[in-house]
C-alpha cells in the first residue's frame, strides 16, 4: 500500500458533482460537505458518521490513513460509508 498523501482539507463552497455521480440520488440527502482536501472532496455520512472521499473527476476514491489519503476502489469507499 502506498504512503499516506497529507493534504490539508479547507472548507469552501459546496461541491456536490463527485457525490451526484457516485450515490444514487435517493441517498444524496444522507451527506453533509465537509470541504476539501487540494482535489479530494469530502462527504460525512448523517447516520453512519464515516467520511465519502471522492476526487473532483468522480473516479478516484481514497481513505484517510496515518494522517494521510490513500487511494482505495469505490467499492471499498462505498462499503466503508455505509457500515
Amino acid at each position: 500500500m502506498p504512503a499516506p498523501v497529507q493534504i490539508r482539507a479547507t472548507v469552501g463552497e459546496p461541491n456536490w458533482v463527485p457525490l451526484e455521480a457516485v450515490v444514487p440520488f435517493t441517498e444524496l440527502e444522507n451527506f453533509m460537505y465537509m470541504g476539501n482536501a487540494g482535489e479530494i472532496e469530502l462527504y460525512k455520512h448523517r447516520l453512519t458518521r464515516r467520511y465519502l472521499n471522492i476526487s473532483r473527476d468522480a473516479q478516484s476514491f481514497y481513505q484517510y490513513l496515518d494522517g494521510g489519503y490513500v487511494e482505495i476502489t469505490r467499492e471499498a469507499a462505498l462499503d466503508h460509508v455505509r457500515r
